[in-house]
């Protein structure tokens, strides 16, 4: 077994981070400040691994199936998958040549083809013989990050409002050290897309009112004055994620990465009628049939996040006392609500390429694929006590 080992770099390059806004703030109105942003921000030098020790993979012009427009199929008598074992050794090897629709396999085609399809053992034709898959870190990833930050401040009274919006898009082509998203070490510009972590619309609203009955003093204010409410509502866009094709489907054996392929896009994913999941408690959120597996001998040319997560809606609401019992001592009584209409906020198809959690729906074939099947919590009442001393 060939040894598998961690290259580093000889010089580092120290990761840096570039940051600029512009603010505009201004009173609109009687007691209310708004404040539009511009908030910019560059990373340079960012860290990513990938395997230095992938075989090659295949051109265009090398590619049979890319030429035929062909998939590989595992079943011997599929047709256009290969006959392992009259033209593959018993390690998987190339032993002669088969043809896909006339059209020879042989040469390094073959030795991806059986990587892909027969258990041709990857180690004999890597490009550094001796050693398995070589994880390589560099400093050699950047990202970008553009936001338009909007928010408006109102006191009326008693009542304190606000609502801030923000448009934001993150940019990069590695979201963190152990990002599972490529797929060929040797194309690191193919994985560039939206962030792991992006949210292209985030809404907040807040409110806090000190109620204004029983101000004064005597009993009625000990007991029925005083009471605070307030609350908040927002409103998320999801993360992003990309379906997978869960095969090394170019049959170049990468490691490091999580996904073996992406698939081929055949049609609109937002295009319905959508199928009804099964079982019943499930959504589909984006049409199925809009994927197939990824032509043979390729990477499959789904780009990297270019599918979002269910978007989320909050309401939480929270009612609260202060009841003063000594100079140094008070009693707090607290009733919070979250989730307060109790509506069905659903979990994610999957993480963002790898980085966050879901129900893992994302890999073509999967019966639940581009389907939620779970949700977040439902309403949560809370009351509590907290003395101050």
């Amino acid at each position: 077994m060939p040894l598998g080992v961690t290259s580093v770099p000889t010089r580092v390059q120290w990761p840096y981070m570039q940051q600029w806004h512009v603010d505009v703030q201004h009173e609109v109105a009687h007691n209310t400040v708004a404040t539009v942003s511009y908030v910019g921000s560059k990373g340079t030098h960012l860290t990513r691994e990938s395997n230095f020790n992938q075989l090659f993979p295949l051109t265009a012009s090398q590619n049979p199936y890319l030429v035929n427009h062909e998939v590989i199929t595992v079943d011997p008598n599929g047709g256009s998958s290969p006959d392992c074992g009259a033209t593959f050794d018993a390690n998987g090897v190339p032993t002669g040549a088969q043809t896909l629709m006339g059209v020879p396999i042989t040469g390094q085609a073959a030795v991806n083809l059986g990587i892909a399809a027969c258990g041709t053992n990857p180690n004999l034709f890597r490009p550094y013989p001796g050693y398995g898959t070589i994880t390589h870190l560099e400093d050699k990833a950047s990202s970008i990050y553009h936001a338009l930050q909007t928010s408006v401040r109102r006191n009326v009274g008693q009542l304190t409002i606000s609502a801030a919006y923000t448009y934001s898009h993150s940019i990069d082509d590695s979201s963190d050290r152990g990002d599972a998203t490529f797929v060929n070490a040797y194309n690191f510009a193919a994985n560039r897309g939206s962030s792991n972590f992006d949210e292209r619309h985030v809404f907040n609203f807040t409110y806090i009112w000190d109620l204004p009955f029983f101000r004064g003093p005597g009993l009625a204010n000990k007991f029925l004055g005083g009471w605070q409410f307030s609350g908040s509502t927002s409103i998320d866009s999801g993360i992003p994620f990309n379906p997978v094709f869960n095969n090394d489907n170019a049959g170049v054996a990468n490691g490091v990465a999580g996904a073996g392929a992406r698939p081929d896009i055949a049609g609109n994913p937002h295009a319905g009628p959508f199928p009804s999941p099964d079982p019943g408690f499930a959504r589909t959120f984006y049409n199925p049939a809009a994927y197939t597996a990824p032509l043979g001998l390729t990477f499959g040319n789904v780009g990297r996040n270019i599918l979002n997560n269910p978007r989320r809606t909050n309401f939480d609401m929270k009612v609260n006392k202060v009841f003063p019992i000594h100079e140094s001592v008070a009693l707090e009584f607290r009733a919070e609500a979250f989730n307060v209409f109790n509506h069905t906020e659903w979990n994610n198809i999957a993480g963002g390429g790898g980085s966050a959690g879901g129900d893992g729906n994302n890999t073509l074939g999967n019966p639940g694929f581009l389907q939620v099947g779970s949700t977040h919590l439902p309403r949560i009442l809370q009351l509590s006590l907290k003395i101050y001393f």
